[in-house]
């Protein structure tokens, strides 16, 4: 015998069914913008219903995260105080990939820049994933890449109001970091998601 219990009923089947419209930007106001983000007011309609209304959207950059990995199969992280938290966040070297970068460049670039890492002749380089950040209302891409056998030559090249600490730990402590909320950026957990399932 089914078990009825667990049976989706009419409505549960209906729904798995419905049609999702899209909404189509009628008009656009810019509200705000500089080099790393901007506020824009869009106007828009639902196809087919004729419902409309008001969303605010926030264009960004795209982003790039590179988890990248020492000979001793430690991870490069850094702490940095970050304006929205107010806090001191521990992450991984991340940043926005400039107009027509590649996205492979920025990741090599964040990382010397940030840490004085960069890829050694028995290094692996490869993007692991890709990601939405907050698709409710951003539009960008976060892309993360993985660097084994990581080298230090020191060149770091800080942006004018960056205070960087680099800090290697051990790749199987970073679960623990994550559930004791040291760290807590998405885009940091994302990424580490990634290597999970990338295997390596």
């Amino acid at each position: 015998m089914p078990n009825r219990t667990n049976m989706p009923n009419k409505e549960e089947k209906k729904a798995d069914k419905k049609h999702i419209p899209r909404w189509e930007t009628t008009a656009k106001k810019v509200l705000a913008e500089n080099p790393y983000l901007g506020v824009e007011e869009h106007h828009r309609e639902e196809e087919g219903t004729g419902r409309k209304g008001y969303f605010f959207i926030v264009p960004t950059p795209n982003w790039v995260n590179v988890i990248a990995l020492t000979d001793e199969n430690e991870v490069v992280l850094i702490e940095q105080f970050r304006h929205g938290s107010e806090r001191i966040e521990l992450e991984i070297p991340s940043g926005i990939i400039e107009k027509s970068e590649d996205p492979a460049h920025a990741a090599l670039r964040e990382l010397l820049e940030e840490t004085g890492y960069e890829k050694s002749s028995k290094s692996e380089f490869q993007k692991i994933g890709e990601a939405l950040p907050n698709p409710a209302f951003m539009q960008n891409t976060s892309y993360t890449y993985l660097l084994t056998h990581a080298r230090l030559t020191g060149k770091t090249d800080y942006d004018e109001f960056e205070n960087i600490r680099v800090r290697l730990v051990p790749r199987d402590e970073i679960d623990s970091l994550i559930q004791k909320g040291e760290i807590q950026n998405t885009i940091i957990i994302s990424a580490f998601y990634w290597l999970k399932l990338s295997g390596y």
